[in-house]
């Protein structure tokens, strides 16, 4: 056997065979990735831990290179999302080089994490979680880090620094962000958003595990997530997780049945925080009635609406308006200038303004062709069903927080799209029968 085939290899029971109780031996590839996407979390700090560079990037290289070793993976069949993502990469590097910045490493960054490693994440979860066993690593990873996030956001916002890890959170705190809870990433929202995806999809290792400790694990991967969407104290992250959590609650007949008491249990949650931090309420009262970030969303987005006008095909180039925001941004006559050298708080703003209508489209047309048509077809086992669930949560949980913010973090960025790849599996792969796959009844308890 070559090494090769050895990293590539895994146990799959053959149709007739016996089958056990033990679990099948993943390819590495499998544990690879998993363990990159568990190191985005740290990507950009990891040198306030002493590491020289984030293992995420190098974990994912390697991890699709067993992938393609591999000889029996998936194949994936033609779709028009492959041609319409390359476009999208070629016009938004064009628009890149065309600013002149050619060693602008913030621009290839933010390139690799906004766009080219999204996309690339839709095909890679159709073709590495290509199992039940598989998928439910995944579950059991994100539960994971709900925990971790959750815990650590808690006593970060709380200021029980012995008791938050890594130190550098502690060590780092962005003065900005008052006492919101930032995590590993020093930032509220992506704390936010990561546990407020990380609620659905505990709940679904909750709903599909045969095994009860994992069962415990996807249950307070609910209560942790949920808390650290609530220290995040980010109100575009609590409007999301509200309607992500009332589409899927009208959806499913079981959770809609209880949905009246998971209200309820929320609001207590949220009621004892209060009660034992007084000064919870203020901070939240704070952060539901602030108005200055408000302004800096109207200025931002009205200059880009000024770029957009002005240069409508090409716009001012990719992460140039970062640079150039001082000569976009006009005082308005009902809301004062604020901060103005940041990014357009609106993520379709933002791609129209630097990369033009074209670009803007091309990126739409991505989600339509890829993760909207995914949605839409018409799941054929139970497990396919359960994940377009989660891919329809996380659409809430992708969509809204992108009206109002650049959205440029990589963990909910990779997550989101991996989980629409998922979903979207069944026209994205040649799906053989795989011994263990559940038909969908109409009977099938939801």
């Amino acid at each position: 056997m070559t090494v090769a085939s050895t990293l590539t290899a895994s146990t799959v029971p053959r149709a007739g065979a016996r089958q056990t109780h033990e679990a099948p031996k993943e390819p590495l590839y499998v544990w690879l990735f998993l363990a990159g996407l568990v190191f985005t979390m740290f990507s950009g700090n990891t040198g306030l831990m002493g590491l020289p560079l984030s293992p995420d990037r190098p974990l994912f290289a390697f991890a699709v290179l067993l992938l393609i070793l591999d000889p029996n993976r998936d194949r994936l069949r033609w779709r028009w999302f492959y041609a319409i993502a390359a476009l999208t990469i070629l016009w938004t590097a064009f628009s890149w080089f065309a600013t002149g910045s050619f060693t602008d490493g913030l621009k290839a960054f933010a390139l690799l994490d906004r766009i080219i490693v999204p996309l690339a994440m839709f095909p890679l979860g159709a073709l590495v979680f290509a199992t039940d066993h598989r998928r439910e690593l995944l579950l059991r990873t994100t539960a994971l880090m709900a925990i971790y996030l959750g815990f650590i956001g808690f006593f970060e916002y709380i200021r029980v620094g012995a008791l938050v890890f890594p130190s550098y959170i502690m060590e780092n705190l962005n003065p900005s962000t008052d006492i919101r809870s930032g995590g590993p990433w020093l930032f509220p929202e992506p704390l936010g958003l990561v546990c407020a995806t990380a609620i659905f999809l505990s709940g679904l290792l909750v709903r599909t595990t045969q095994v009860r400790l994992w069962r415990i694990v996807g249950i307070l991967g609910i209560f942790f997530g949920f808390l650290g969407s609530v220290v995040c104290m980010v109100r575009s992250v609590w409007l999301a997780l509200i309607v992500a959590g009332l589409v899927v609650g009208m959806i499913v007949p079981r959770i809609r049945r209880r949905l009246p008491f998971l209200l309820i249990a929320a609001a207590v949650v949220v009621g004892i925080i209060v009660f034992v931090f007084p000064d919870f309420r203020d901070v939240l009262i704070n952060r539901i009635t602030t108005e200055r970030s408000v302004y800096d969303r109207q200025n931002t987005n009205v200059a880009g609406l000024r770029v957009i006008e002005q240069f409508p095909i090409f716009g001012i180039g990719w992460g140039e308006f970062v640079h150039q925001n001082v000569l976009w941004v006009r005082q308005a006559d009902t809301y004062p200038v604020t901060t103005v050298t940041i990014e357009i708080h609106n993520v379709f703003l933002s791609r129209a303004a630097e990369t033009g209508i074209p670009g803007l489209l091309l990126w739409l047309l991505c989600f339509v062709t890829g993760p909207l048509l995914g949605l839409l077809a018409k799941p054929l086992t139970a497990s396919a069903r359960y994940w377009k669930l989660a891919a329809l949560a996380a659409f809430f949980l992708w969509f809204m927080p992108s009206l109002s913010s650049p959205n440029p973090y990589p963990t909910p960025n990779y997550l989101v799209w991996l989980i629409w790849g998922i979903a979207a599996r069944g026209i994205l792969v040649e799906l053989p029968t795989r011994p263990g796959d559940v038909p969908l009844r109409a009977d099938l308890p939801a």
